[in-house]
């Protein structure tokens, strides 16, 4: 019944985070994202999925963050892989990437701005190499049109993930109330 109401009305409606399908995508270059991700779905039993670029980034450094930097300059938005056909069926999506300059990677920002996620709660989740989030939470409220965005993110040095399972279970929780 619950469904059924909130196709009528256009909203999502999540009885309590038991309920809630949910799932963690995220981009990473080093490894340090995919980590952070990877305990998230694990604390709270989210599918992942990888955001994966259609022609990948150069492997040498200096290129990767020259064309990176210059997508952000220009606002490009890099293509990306298919994300997953049933991404429809989730209530709740947690988005992870590294900060670059400030905010999001360019391939979160491309599948922020896709509207897939429209109608669905995101909770933003970052990696850094020592700036912090900077604009990265607000960022992803601004790109995401249509989603009800929790800019409450968690953000982590490097591999670092301290406090990330309490603020991951207590952020899925927060989305029931």
């Amino acid at each position: 019944m619950k469904k059924f109401l909130s196709c009528l009305l256009g909203t999502t409606i999540v009885a309590s985070a038991a309920d809630a399908k949910t799932l963690v995508a995220y981009f990473t270059l080093t490894g340090h994202t995919q980590k952070a991700a990877q305990i998230v779905a694990e604390v709270t039993g989210a599918d992942l999925y990888q955001i994966e670029l259609v022609t990948p980034y150069p492997s040498e450094y200096k290129a990767q963050t020259e064309l990176a930097k210059k997508e952000l300059q220009e606002g490009t938005l890099p293509a990306i892989k298919p994300w997953p056909e049933n991404i429809g069926e989730y209530d709740v999506v947690f988005v992870g990437s590294p900060v670059w300059w400030g905010t999001m990677a360019t391939p979160v920002r491309t599948f922020l701005k896709s509207g897939v996620l429209k109608g669905k709660t995101v909770i933003p989740f970052v990696t850094h190499g020592g700036g912090g989030a900077d604009n990265s939470f607000t960022d992803t409220a601004a790109l995401c049109e249509g989603c009800q965005v929790n800019t409450d993110g968690w953000s982590g040095y490097e591999n670092m993930t301290f406090g990330l399972k309490k603020w991951a279970k207590k952020s899925l929780d927060a989305v029931s109330k």
